[in-house]
């Protein structure tokens, strides 16, 4: 097969991350991506993770501001499918960048905008630095570190929740437009990227006690799968998960050889003070072991553990390799490179790396003759139709949801979001995520749900007649599960032949680790994440982020490669098998990171111990009033301006401070003469002072759970927030949009479903009588709530 958009042209003139690492996902599948930089090149090369980010597309100069050069790039509109820009909307507009004028040149142009911010918002022409956006919408807040306040998290987390928003708003438009026939405007923005991550922990609950919000609770010491990192010898780290999805050969104690240690049930029904002295125990037998050969013993009896890594140790994993994560690409600039894979596994159209990095310009001449070429044989070859009228982008798409905890729940949620219908299928007990409220409200919404045992013949038949029906089936089984279930690939195409299937793995289908489950924190530690984020290097101890967003990284990778399906089968009638992992979603997480050809990472910035930034000019400062702002000087003449404006005027020709290498050099010097003068006035005072010599900063918010953003006025106003009525919890908060789209908008069908809630209406669509539905009922293959919740239903999804 073609790869899944083959034919498709991108223009690409995002910068930062999440442009170009969402493009970069589009361009491994197909796509034509030609990166559109201004004359000498876009300043973001000088980040050497560019490398990664801006490879598999060609690279033209082009002056946007200058007459000739916005006529060519609008020769280049004419024959291109989707643009992709970054820009603040006074910013879009000066570039002749807004989509009434594309859309002029183009009717069937998609335009994806990825700014720092939403359109409209009363901080969307405000500078918009990932560090920044992680302080204004909450997030320094509400990751606990070593000290009490705010921290910065060295993984970008706004853009990384980004990325995954601007590839599937770009092909979610590209998807509607084979039904419509016209293109749109799909606006994003790094601030709902980071309401992205908040899934599991941002919840405003009427009837909500105490213990509901207590698992994925904010406590210092960090505490939820904090705990389970463990120091061993020579003050290397691993990460044990308490779910392998496999049955131990030995406990945990067995294999430390902890002497008289209580079996776990024991444990649990000791009094504190007896559990932390077995705990601490514990922990000093951690410290007897090789790091390494203690993980493999774990392995060998079927638990599930991983080595705390610097990111560049990632590409030596044996499950980076059998994944394809680990490719070698020849750097026109520096040779040999090894570099990370393509995360999305479609295994009819795969994907492919297409080339390193462009020099800046390289493909000028070459691209302009190839799309005049193609405009001039009749690209866009279909008209422009009329949009029917109150449309969402996936109307007419059905899935059915098999998975069970986040991982394998959240992706189609975020299909339902953008129009596609729902059905979860679980079992009659119902998903075991049920008993941790939180998470499982933080993938469910927008659903309705079918309770069904599997494992009895007649409710195989109910799982089949569903799968008759859809366009997509998805899971998070473990490998072989769903092939003992009767439901695996093979059944599925034999039922529906053009069906998409996807499964959301732990560690991928292939060997070695393939047969293991697990959760996000093991994740955290093989993509280097845990170390870089409790800044290992410097001497802290691995940190554990708590918004668990390789269980999101692997729901959104596998949402991005069914919309990939789905486009390609628009276009084909074809349908596919594919998979994705929350192991390569740790691993798209450090992108940035690759190899020379000695096998050396290049020196990427790292936080200090006490967790404030990156380096002096790009991190948090605390104020006379105990509280914090965050600068992002990272021009020359920013930095000027914030010497100036905190009474420093001599430092910038001071020859320690003279040039960006002299003041990475003298990192911590630097980092001390600032620190003294933000200590000199308040927060407010410097932000408004830094505000008006145009430093780029911000006040990092605490949110307080959630709250501040879920009933700000402008997220509420702009739809961030979606709020609903649960049948048992009351009124409910979460984010709500987290991509516009101008022509097919998304929708929030409804709150979470209770177990069960719609058995009886989904087998009546499936074609099942009502009285053959209740014998199922009544012998309890299928399962539905008492009769007032049932009317609850009926009223609520009507």
């Amino acid at each position: 097969m073609a790869a899944a958009l083959a034919g498709i042209r991108i223009l690409d003139l995002s910068q930062g991350v999440a442009g170009p690492l969402g493009v970069l996902l589009l361009a491994e599948h197909g796509a034509d991506v030609v990166k559109v930089e201004p004359p000498g090149g876009d300043p973001a090369r000088a980040y050497e993770g560019s490398r990664v980010w801006h490879r598999s597309r060609r690279s033209v100069e082009l002056d946007l501001l200058d007459e000739a050069g916005r006529a060519a790039f609008d020769d280049l509109v004419r024959a291109a499918d989707i643009v992709v820009e970054s820009h603040r909307p006074s910013v879009r507009t000066r570039l002749g960048l807004d989509h009434e004028r594309l859309a002029a040149i183009n009717p069937r142009i998609v335009l994806v905008s990825c700014a720092g911010y939403p359109d409209g918002h009363r901080r969307a022409e405000r500078a918009g630095h990932d560090a920044l956006v992680q302080a204004s919408s909450g997030q320094m807040w509400e990751q606990p570190g070593w000290r009490m306040g705010p921290v910065f998290c060295h993984m970008p987390m706004p853009s990384m929740g980004a990325l995954y928003l601007v590839a599937i708003g770009a092909i979610t438009g590209l998807v509607a437009r084979e039904r419509t026939g016209v293109g749109q405007h799909v606006r994003t923005s790094l601030f709902q990227g980071a309401l992205l991550y908040t899934t599991q922990i941002w919840q405003d609950v009427e009837r909500a006690n105490a213990q509901f919000h207590e698992l994925m609770g904010k406590s210092y010491p960090p505490g939820i799968h904090q705990q389970m990192i463990y120091e061993c010898a020579r003050r290397e780290w691993l990460h044990l998960s308490v779910m392998s999805g496999l049955t131990p050969l030995k406990s945990v104690d067995e294999i430390l050889g902890l002497e008289d240690a209580p079996d776990p049930y024991t444990f649990m029904a000791l009094p504190p003070e007896e559990r932390e002295v077995i705990t601490a125990r514990r922990r000093e037998k951690f410290k007897d072991w090789d790091r390494d050969a203690l993980v493999a013993e774990f392995r060998a009896n079927n638990h599930a553990a991983e080595a705390v890594i610097p990111p560049a140790e990632m590409f030596a994993h044996p499950q980076t390799i059998a994944n394809g994560l680990t490719a070698t690409v020849v750097d026109p600039e520096i040779g040999s490179t090894t570099q990370m894979g393509v995360p999305i596994h479609l295994l009819g159209t795969p994907g492919e790396i297409r080339g390193p990095r462009p020099l800046a310009g390289a493909h000028t001449d070459e691209v302009r003759r190839e799309w005049a070429a193609a405009i001039q044989a009749g690209v866009p070859a279909k008209a422009a139709a009329s949009l029917p009228a109150g449309g969402f982008a996936l109307d007419g798409v059905r899935v059915i949801d098999f998975g069970q905890y986040l991982a394998g729940p959240f992706g189609p949620m975020i299909l339902a979001d953008l129009g596609a219908h729902v059905v979860k299928v679980e079992p009659v007990t119902g998903d075991g995520m049920r008993l941790a409220p939180k998470p499982f409200f933080g993938c469910q919404r927008g659903k309705r749900s079918i309770a069904v045992n599997l494992k009895d013949p007649r409710g195989l038949e109910v799982a089949q007649r569903l799968i008759g029906g859809a366009d997509v089936v998805h899971h998070n089984m473990t490998r072989g599960v769903a092939t003992k279930l009767g439901i695996d690939y093979a059944a599925c195409r034999a039922i529906r032949d053009d069906v998409i299937y996807c499964n959301t793995y732990a560690y991928g289908l292939p060997d070695p680790l393939g047969r293991f489950g697990g959760l996000d924190p093991l994740y955290q530690a093989s993509g280097g994440l845990e170390y870089e984020a409790g800044a290992v290097a410097a001497g802290g101890a691995p940190l554990y982020y708590r918004f668990g967003m390789c269980d999101a990284s692997n729901a959104l990778l596998s949402t991005v490669g069914v919309l990939l399906a789905l486009a390609h089968r628009a276009r084909t009638g074809e349908g596919q098998e594919l998979w994705t992992s929350l192991h390569d979603g740790g691993v798209i997480f450090s992108s940035d990171v690759y190899l020379d050809a000695d096998g050396r990472p290049w020196d990427r910035p790292r936080l200090d111990v006490g967790l404030h930034g990156l380096d002096a000019l790009y991190r948090l400062y605390p104020t006379q009033d105990a509280q914090w702002i965050v600068i992002a000087a990272t021009a020359d003449a920013s930095w000027r301006a914030l010497c100036n404006t905190l009474g420093l005027s001599g430092l910038p020709d001071d020859a320690r401070f003279a040039t960006a290498a002299a003041r990475i050099a003298h990192r911590a010097e630097l980092e001390e003469l600032l620190a003294a003068a933000f200590l000199t006035r308040t927060a407010r005072f410097w932000h408004r002072m830094l505000d008006d010599a145009g430093v780029a900063n911000e006040l990092p918010i605490d949110t307080e759970d959630g709250l501040g953003v879920l009933h700000d006025a402008d997220a509420v106003r702009l739809g961030l927030v979606a709020e609903y009525e649960h049948p048992l919890l009351g009124r409910m908060r979460q984010f709500g949009s987290l991509i516009d789209l101008s022509a097919t908008p998304g929708t929030v069908w409804g709150p979470p479903p209770l177990v069960g809630q719609h058995t009886r209406a989904i087998l009546r669509e499936a074609g099942v009588l009502d009285g053959d539905a209740d014998a199922l009922l009544a012998a309890g293959v299928c399962y539905e709530p008492d009769d007032g919740l049932v009317d609850y239903a009926t009223r609520y999804t009507n």
